[in-house]
């Protein structure tokens, strides 16, 4: 098994999924795809865990979204069949988990990275954290639950300043709108989620049947359908290309 993703139990029934390409910002590939699927799975089958807390590798990045240097090489059909077989049934697998999850952000969560952050039940995030959908910049649009639970949590006009004008957020907004539970110095920010998990854990009999009736109230499977159509209409437009060529580029 590769390393992209490690899994380590850390304490009482406590468990650590961390993304770990930090040369790369954690940007998720088909390796790293594969990887979370595999530990998703094992994570929700282990009688032994009941929390979970999800973060990233370095102090650069959480995560910033697919790998669009990698995306660049891949023929359409490839990339097609990646979308579709591995990468949004990932974060569909992530999403439904039955066992909270507790994100600890730090640095830059952006695009797939952010939504893997909203796909946890609560979020913790360092100073130096920024939130952002930027993915109408290269002609997509945020298909894995960004434009779902943005607006659950910030209401429709804030979300859609968020994703349309592909605007960043920094932890301390981030706060304040209620897109994350709270900002965590850096070095106690790793302790806190542990100690939230802990809270949790004690409360098993019924969290996962609360967490449970939480969800299905706020559930939208339809508008999670439409997302993954929006976005297959984003990748076939014309300019597409050219849009993630400009930003894998570096280029203006």
């Amino acid at each position: 098994m590769g390393t992209e993703a490690l899994y380590e139990k850390r304490m009482d029934r406590i468990a650590v999924l961390t993304l770990n390409r930090p040369q790369a910002m954690n940007a998720i590939d088909r390796a790293m795809t594969g990887a979370l699927r595999r530990l998703i799975r094992g994570i929700e089958a282990d009688p032994d865990v009941d929390v979970v807390i999800v973060t990233g590798a370095g102090e650069m990045a959480f995560c910033v979204g697919v790998d669009l240097k990698e995306r660049q090489i891949l023929s359409d059909e490839e990339a097609h069949v990646f979308r579709t077989g591995e990468l949004f049934p990932m974060f569909r697998e992530l999403d439904v988990m039955e066992k909270p999850k507790v994100a600890v952000v730090n640095g830059y969560a952006l695009g797939g990275g952010f939504e893997i952050a909203l796909a946890c039940d609560m979020i913790l995030a360092t100073p130096s954290a920024t939130f952002g959908l930027p993915e109408v910049k290269w002609g997509l649009v945020p298909a894995a639950g960004g434009c779902r639970k943005l607006p659950s949590l910030i209401g429709a006009a804030r979300a859609k300043e968020v994703i349309l004008a592909a605007r960043t957020l920094t932890a301390t907004e981030a706060e304040r709108l209620g897109v994350i539970n709270r900002v965590v110095e850096a070095e106690k920010c790793m302790d806190e989620a542990l100690a939230l998990a802990s809270r949790i854990v004690e409360n098993a009999v019924a969290v996962r049947s609360a967490k449970r009736c939480i969800d299905d109230g706020l559930n939208a499977q339809a508008a999670c359908a439409f997302d993954v159509e929006a976005a297959n209409l984003c990748y076939g437009a014309k300019g597409r290309k050219d849009a993630i060529s400009i930003f894998a580029d570096r280029k203006p």
